[in-house]
């Protein structure tokens, strides 16, 4: 055998780098593979399946009621060769249905003659992403190991043995660094909540966390959190009812995201106006358009509270939770005014939050405020009762205003082209570093004149991003066929520019 195959760290490469398919052929190539290429094939589990297939299928059978059983004891070899191949597991999602598995593994779990925590020694990350969480409590038993850092947990049911189970985890995994319990449905917050908030005082690494309401105790542990640089938590209309914290008594800090999720932006704003102060570079809010008398003030309400309480912020995004439905928040450029002493902002997203009105002059007010902004998501579409809608004069003066942009979306009228020469609309200046473009259903009539005026701003974009239309927002639109063909067309024009635009520089 060659030289450099007798280095462990070359052998490990080429397991790493062998095709999922092909490991189980590498693993029986000798006994210098053996090793590396079970590492390779087993560490990283797309579902539990193959830990069931260790079992060897003359074992299983069904009683005269058809239950699963097992025929006969697993014998000692092969809880060994499980073992040995259970001992290799550093990770396991499960985002298929087990409903097919589900009782192989309890009767699996339940028959292991060994300690519970030797079964996944090395398990380092854990997603359960499906429903019958409450069916695999004997699985969780086993997996929740001290080893385990990352727990992402989809909560599409609960039973009185999964709420205790979860009161666990604080103890049997006291080095997670990310956990994650998402819960379906959120009328079982109250049910869900002590047990939850018990387990996360007893987790003082967490870098990551994502959690519904939590009492008092579990907030004062939070804020707390030297190590804690992404939150998200739910807000429920109750939550700051319920607390018994004096006002402005915590404050969050260090944080590099923070996002925030409630039916309504004013229950959002209602707990940032709880805090001392939020220091964090993101914040993400995510509430229903759809909600009863959501109202533009919100927004304005929230933007005031904002700045009072995250001087520091860098990016903030405004959403719905399903971004597949047009949202009935109608905003005014003012809304957002508080927003413009926010002089190091690099990120701004509403476009998913709310329709705004907004001509080239408001445009080029609100943007002027953020010379370092590099994504700038305000519209992808345009509701048939707005009327007033910035035009290529406004795209232009955004490009000026922030040149440092890499993705824009904005919704524009491309017929209006009074004042623009299309062969040179920039007057000479162009954007070279803008990666992405949006338009949305931006009326249109001339892709010609369109394509000619985005190659001379543009020189370097491949193209308008379409994916709004395809599976987007847009999808539903009765215009979408035409206007697909349309934006379709200016693609291939640009695309031709370019190429003619590179023959030329090559001569």
């Amino acid at each position: 055998m060659h030289q450099a195959l007798r280095l462990t760290e070359i052998i490990d490469q080429i397991g790493w780098h062998t095709d999922r398919d092909s490991l189980p052929n590498l693993a029986l190539t000798c006994r210098t593979f053996e090793g590396p290429a079970l590492d390779a094939l087993w560490r990283n589990l797309p579902s539990l399946e193959p830990l069931i297939n260790c079992i060897p299928t003359h074992l299983w059978g069904h009683s005269f009621q058809g239950e699963l059983i097992l025929l006969r004891p697993i014998d000692t070899t092969t809880w060994a060769t499980f073992r040995k191949y259970a001992f290799r597991v550093h990770s396991i999602t499960q985002s298929e249905d087990p409903s097919s598995i589900i009782e192989y593994l309890r009767i699996l779990m339940l028959s292991y003659p060994y300690p519970s925590s030797t079964m996944f020694p090395n398990l380092r990350s854990l997603a359960w992403n499906v429903h019958e969480i409450h069916l695999a409590i004997d699985f969780l038993r086993m997996a929740f190991v001290s080893s385990l850092v990352s727990l992402d947990l989809r909560i599409a049911s609960i039973s009185p043995a999964l709420i205790c189970i979860l009161s666990t985890i604080g103890t049997a995994c006291p080095n997670l660094v990310s956990f994650r319990p998402q819960v379906d449905n959120p009328t079982w917050n109250c049910e869900l909540v002590p047990f939850l908030t018990q387990a996360i005082c007893q987790l003082h690494r967490l870098s990551t966390l994502t959690v519904c309401e939590l009492e008092d105790p579990g907030m004062i542990h939070v804020t707390q959190l030297q190590s804690l640089k992404t939150l998200w938590l739910y807000i429920g209309p109750s939550s700051l009812r319920r607390t018994g914290l004096p006002p402005q008594s915590l404050g969050l800090e260090c944080l590099e995201l923070l996002g925030l999720q409630a039916i309504r932006l004013n229950h959002i704003t209602d707990f940032l106006r709880s805090l001392r102060t939020v220091q964090s570079k993101h914040i993400t809010a995510v509430f229903s358009s759809n909600a009863f008398e959501q109202q533009s003030n919100f927004i304005s309400e929230f933007c005031t509270i904002l700045l009072e309480r995250c001087d520091n912020l860098e990016a903030i995004t405004l959403c719905e939770p399903f971004y597949n439905t047009f949202h009935n928040v109608y905003a005014q450029p003012g809304n957002f005014g508080p927003l413009r002493r926010l002089r190091n902002l690099t990120h701004f997203d509403v476009e998913a939050a709310c329709t705004i009105s907004i001509s080239d002059d408001e445009l080029g007010e609100l943007v002027n405020a953020w010379p370092k902004l590099k994504t700038l998501r305000l519209s992808c579409y345009r509701d048939p009762t707005i009327t007033v809608l910035p035009t290529f004069h406004g795209l232009i003066n955004v490009l000026r205003l922030c040149p440092e942009l890499v993705s824009l979306s904005l919704v524009i009228d491309t017929t209006q082209l009074d004042g623009i020469n299309v062969k040179s609309p920039g007057n000479g200046n162009s954007n070279n570093g803008l990666q992405e473009l949006i338009l949305g259903n931006s009326p249109i009539s001339s892709p010609l004149d369109v394509a000619l005026v985005l190659n001379g701003l543009l020189p370097n974009l491949p193209g308008v991003n379409l994916e709004v239309w395809i599976g987007g927002p847009l999808d539903a639109l009765f215009e979408k066929p035409w206007a697909m063909e349309q934006w379709k067309l200016v693609n291939c024009l640009i695309g031709g520019f370019r190429v003619v635009r590179t023959q030329c520089l090559g001569q």
